[in-house]
């Protein structure tokens, strides 16, 4: 028998210094097969081991002592009873099968010789793949932390010029109902519609994938209007309406203007919400603070 130890995939090469969390995430899933991989190759061989070492073991057991070989030699006589012919048949005989697993043994101990190599070069290839595991982990709380917090600053700034804003819009539109174009906003749900279940990347607008402003941008350019792919431009793109003059292809703005999301009716909206997600339908109050309802 060969002794043979599986190949493995590489995980792509990756630099943590700029890698998002979420392609970081991806990175550590790879290493994590890899790693399930090398174990399973490890699990096989060291199985093959144990079989060749268990052929040695009943050789050494059974021919492997001069007691042992003379115990047999003895019977192989004895039941020979007085024919001489017999007797020098049994010995060939038995000299024959002493021979055949003589080189049975010697063929298991070049396997396991070489299975014992394996093994070493698998289990160095398991430690090596358990550092980089430990290593993409790290990096990716990192990633999670310095996202987080870059997040938290730009909903503090957003927040900060919503407030502007809104105190500015609030004598000129606050409460006014703005005209309905019923075929645009049919096609710009339908579109959305069509886009479910694609993933979010962020600064994305499509062809499939896209962020939060990216898509309402997409959806209403079938109908060739133009929105700034920009959720607090957007804002001052479009016009307030009451959340009660709520039509599907409304828009409805969260967190301090930071998202953005599309009503279908029903008191549900369609959106693309962030890393690691897809484009979904959920609740219009899916716990979210909500900034304002507008008409395109």
């Amino acid at each position: 028998m060969t002794a043979f130890a599986g190949t493995h995939a590489d995980a792509a090469d990756i630099d943590y210094t700029s890698a998002s969390a979420a392609e970081i995430e991806d990175h550590l899933t790879d290493l994590e097969t890899q790693r399930d991989a090398a174990a399973a190759d490890l699990e096989g061989l060291q199985a093959r081991l144990d079989a060749a070492q268990a052929v040695i073991d009943a050789a050494a057991a059974e021919y492997g002592t001069s007691n042992a070989q003379l115990t047999v030699v003895t019977a192989a006589v004895e039941s020979a009873e007085d024919d001489l012919d017999a007797k020098v048949s049994s010995l060939a005989a038995y000299a024959q099968e002493q021979s055949d697993k003589y080189e049975e043994a010697q063929d298991a101990a070049e396997d396991a010789e070489t299975l014992t190599a394996d093994i070493k070069a698998e289990q160095q290839e398991i430690a090596g793949l358990d550092k980089q595991i430990d290593e993409a982990e790290k990096a990716r709380d990192e990633a999670e932390a310095a996202e987080a917090e870059a997040a938290a600053a730009a909903e503090a700034e957003a927040a900060a010029t919503s407030e502007a804003t809104s105190s500015s819009d609030s004598g000129s539109d606050s409460g006014s109902t703005a005209s309905y174009s019923a075929d645009a906003a049919t096609a710009a749900v339908q579109f959305a519609k069509d886009q479910l279940g694609e993933s979010y990347v962020f600064g994305a607008a499509g062809p499939d994938t896209w962020d939060c402003s990216g898509l309402i941008a997409g959806a209403y350019g079938v109908s060739d209007i133009s929105l700034t792919h920009s959720t607090w431009t957007m804002w001052d793109e479009t016009s307030a309406i009451d959340r009660g003059d709520l039509q599907p292809g409304d828009l409805v703005f969260y967190n301090g203007q930071n998202h953005v999301a599309m009503y279908i009716g029903d008191g549900q909206v369609i959106h693309a919400p962030k890393p690691g997600d897809v484009v979904k339908i959920s609740d219009l109050d899916m716990g979210m603070s909500i900034d304002g309802y507008r008409r395109v």
